[in-house]
């Protein structure tokens, strides 16, 4: 079988360890650890030891395997963010089972749907999550046990997982069960579903190996890390196992929000930070930055849409000792594509770096399917071990090309230097008299004006040219802007066909998703 010299190809030379259990690369990692911060709550301070958090993982583990919990089990986690859950996701990794979460604020019809998908048989929960979805829960038939992080508040449906814990286990000796690392599915996430229902990605504990694989942070000065997002999606889930795998300290909010995070990173001393794009926007504008202390902040990583390189210049300017503003670009099915830690150039302005360990990537055309070079924008497409094991209940054939290749959907290209660049999603291309516009190009210039907070861009549908672009606006607090002044605006920085002819209209927050796409659909929805 040849190769193509068009493939682009992340470094082969990935070392793993032979058993390829997760739990096992995790545990062996952690139980290093003792007294050492494992996690801290960045507004309660509450902590919570490498002791401590490996005790609970072996505790619980143990007392689900006596429950019956063991391999071909799916055990659900619904829950707000806690220092509880990481851990008991964990614990049920260790016994073998699948783990796949449910989102606190997912909605009914979701919940559902994603039940509906995985059918587990167990379920952990929030006492705060039974109260939203007791109903729901209830309705399933597959569910047979329901365990609680809580006290169950005399509601004899649910099992207190304390009460399952009879003592605490020798966590040396303790040793999770033996899977098949290939093919056993450790996790099961869910695609964003901005094109329908999420879909349900199978995850090997090799995948979950490779997701978490910690090389790129391996700079000692990198001691605590602030994850901003759930741990119910494959960013902010794998950035944690990369830090945990190294011992260092993760901080997280229940909610966080940018004057929490500014105040945070002086308090619990933040030294990377994995943020999302409109919060990355916010920090670059925000005055708040000059009150505190924000010197122990180097490195900001940035994923799911691409930054401006004058909001990356800004951000710097903020934040004296920050010696990076990093982009990578991921989906749920394969981790990160591509990230600039890997970079051997360092970042580029606009980019979202090489191609990461394990993977390799192609370009083609959406259209003919021809392979592309060099600076050629075309669909990017994926294939690796990586990759996911698959979609429940949907024929590879769907997803994947003849040379077995995944369609990200994702319209980009890399330079001669093998650097990628996000152009847009092919479906959420604006088609205006024949050019294609890419929203996420429209919004990185509109948010460069310093009287907006964020920005959202979709096509208004009109007779004969197709598409309009239109924008959504969130202004920034104290700034005063008008429709007209974005627009000229806009026209002096863009060809005329990119220009805003469908007008633009202020709103209060832009509709996104977990991970912190914009929901474009919703945006579509208040044009019509």
């Amino acid at each position: 079988m040849m190769t193509n010299n068009l493939y682009v190809f992340g470094d082969q030379d990935v070392k793993v360890p032979a058993h390829l259990n997760f739990g096992k690369y995790i545990l062996d990692r952690i139980r290093r650890k003792k007294d050492e911060i494992a996690l801290e709550h960045g507004e309660t301070h509450v902590k919570v030891t490498y002791k401590e958090f490996t005790q609970y993982a072996v505790n619980v583990s143990t007392a689900l395997t006596k429950l019956g919990v063991g391999r071909g089990d799916i055990v659900a986690v619904g829950s707000e963010k806690r220092n509880e859950f990481v851990s008991t996701v964990l614990a049920i990794v260790f016994t073998g089972a699948t783990y796949t979460p449910y989102d606190l604020k997912s909605g009914r019809a979701v919940l559902k749907h994603k039940i509906t998908t995985t059918k587990p048989k167990y379920f952990i929960c929030s006492y705060h999550f039974w109260t939203i979805y007791s109903d729901i829960l209830k309705s399933f038939d597959c569910i047979k046990t329901i365990i609680t992080l809580d006290d169950d508040d005399g509601n004899h449906s649910l099992i207190p997982i304390r009460t399952l814990v009879k003592k605490d286990e020798d966590i040396n000796n303790f040793e999770p069960a033996e899977v098949q690392g290939q093919r056993d599915t450790a996790f099961i996430l869910y695609s964003s579903g901005t094109t329908g229902m999420p879909k349900g990605v199978q995850l090997t504990h090799l995948n979950c190996i490779l997701n978490s694989l910690p090389d790129d942070f391996k700079d000692e000065s990198l001691q605590t890390a602030f994850v901003f997002g759930e741990w119910y999606h494959n960013y902010d889930t794998f950035m944690t196992y990369k830090f945990l795998a190294l011992g260092r300290k993760i901080v997280y909010f229940d909610e966080a929000l940018p004057h929490s995070f500014i105040k945070c990173v002086e308090s619990c001393n933040i030294n990377v930070a994995f943020l999302v794009p409109s919060f990355v926007n916010y920090l670059s504008k925000s005055e708040e930055v000059d009150k505190f202390n924000v010197d122990s902040l180097k490195i900001i990583y940035s994923r799911s849409s691409p930054l401006h390189n004058k909001t990356i210049k800004e951000v710097k300017s903020r934040f004296p000792n920050l010696k990076n503003v990093l982009q990578g670009y991921g989906m749920t099915e394969a981790g990160e594509l591509t990230s600039e830690s890997w970079g051997t150039k360092g970042p580029k302005p606009g980019s979202v770096g090489m191609a990461t360990p394990g993977i390799t990537l192609k370009v083609v055309d959406p259209e003919t399917c021809e392979m592309l070079g060099p600076n050629q924008r075309g669909e990017i497409c994926l294939r690796g071990s990586v990759f996911m094991k698959g979609y429940i209940g949907v024929d590879p054939s769907v997803y994947l090309d003849k040379e077995g290749f995944f369609k990200t959907g994702d319209l980009g290209y890399y330079d001669d230097d093998k650097y990628f660049y996000i152009v847009e999603r092919l479906k959420e291309m604006i088609v205006y008299d024949g050019y294609k516009v890419a929203p996420l190009e429209l919004e990185t210039i509109i948010q460069l004006h310093p009287g907006v907070r964020e920005a959202g861009v979709v096509g208004k549908p009109v007779p004969v040219y197709g598409e309009e672009p239109s924008a959504f606006v969130v202004k920034q607090p104290g700034f005063t802007v008008t429709e007209k002044e974005l627009m000229s605006y806009v026209a002096l920085e863009v060809a005329p066909f990119m220009q805003l002819r469908g007008g633009v209209k202020f709103i209060e927050e832009i509709p996104r998703n977990p991970r912190g796409k914009i929901v474009r659909q919703r945006l579509r929805e208040m044009l019509r």
